[in-house]
């Protein structure tokens, strides 16, 4: 079974990693992706892979709760799930503290995805998933500032108070330099301590190459490639091995078939919250408002990804 996993592993990042390098490429050496383009490339992927990933957690809620004996109730799910929804999006009335929450929220989650399967379910674990979810995120953000700046003026507005943008321009490479050695530091410490699994020299040379594409992709593209491709094809990756761990019946047909219907009904409340989003904000763009919509759904996903995680943590160790 672990044998079958680390290939899947090592395949699956492979094959995403080629992407990103041969898109790197294009753009630089043979032609350059206008902005339009890499908008309608952006739209297509969150749509088709991105939000269709997080239709899957009712099911993955519906397997905790089996977990843990209890009994799954789809009624209590949803009415859980869009309070969450519903109460975080009211935080976007104040943009730099939903932004902020939300940089939090993604920071611990791309975390725990990437290094799920590398780390033991230990205390300690959180600080493994907030240093590399934090400099994941550092790299994505901070080599793109100037890009945020243009795409995204509500948060601009805000980066130019108290001379914010300016500070993290003047750093931007020593905050990355920082968050590096701490996650450098809090992995070889955990190592030592025996909660770290054997980690390659074939999966340290998948991270740095990971890294490279995040830093020269243009900010678009790369938050394309981490979000819609990297973080969500990962993601069904773990959840179809979670389901082959503790439930074998959940065959790939099966789990495609169930979640369709939540797609649909996800897209129709992304889009619902967009012409909402529209009367209360006219002049919001539409890289800011996919912004909004992506970080609503992010907190309810969060949980219910978080449980899948401790109870596949604790089986595969």
């Amino acid at each position: 079974m672990k044998k079958l996993l680390t290939f899947n592993i090592i395949q699956t990042e492979v094959v995403l990693l080629i992407i990103g390098c041969a898109t790197i490429i294009y753009h630089y050496f043979i032609s350059q992706i206008s902005e339009y383009n890499q908008m309608i490339v952006l739209l297509g992927l969150v749509f088709t892979i991105g939000v269709p990933h997080g239709a899957l957690d009712f099911l993955v809620d519906e397997q905790n709760e089996t977990i843990q004996n209890k009994v799954f109730s789809m009624k209590r799910f949803l009415v859980t799930y869009l309070t969450r929804l519903f109460v975080f999006s009211l935080f976007w009335f104040l943009p730099w503290l939903a932004f902020s929450i939300f940089i939090i929220f993604s920071i611990f989650h791309f975390g725990e995805t990437d290094m799920n399967k590398f780390v033991k379910p230990t205390k300690n674990a959180v600080l493994i998933y907030f240093t590399y979810g934090s400099f994941i995120l550092s790299v994505l953000l901070l080599s793109h500032l100037t890009e945020i700046k243009y795409s995204l003026p509500q948060l601009d507005t805000f980066l130019k108070t108290n001379n914010i943008y300016e500070n993290l321009n003047n750093s931007s490479n020593a905050i990355i330099c920082i968050f590096f050695v701490l996650f450098i530091a809090v992995t070889f410490w955990q190592f030592k301590e025996g909660n770290i699994k054997k980690i390659s020299f074939k999966h340290i040379g998948l991270f740095i190459c990971l890294i490279l594409i995040l830093k020269y992709l243009p900010l678009t593209l790369a938050f394309t490639f981490y979000f819609a491709l990297w973080h969500s094809i990962l993601s069904v990756r773990n959840i179809f091995n979670y389901f082959k761990e503790f439930n074998s019946k959940q065959k790939l047909t099966i789990i495609c078939t169930k979640s369709v219907l939540f797609s649909f009904l996800a897209l129709g409340g992304i889009f619902l919250l967009y012409f909402i989003l529209k009367i209360f904000m006219p002049n919001m763009n539409l890289l800011f408002a996919l912004l909004i919509m992506l970080s609503v759904l992010t907190l309810p996903h969060l949980t219910v990804m978080h449980g899948m995680y401790k109870n596949y943590s604790k089986a595969l160790n």
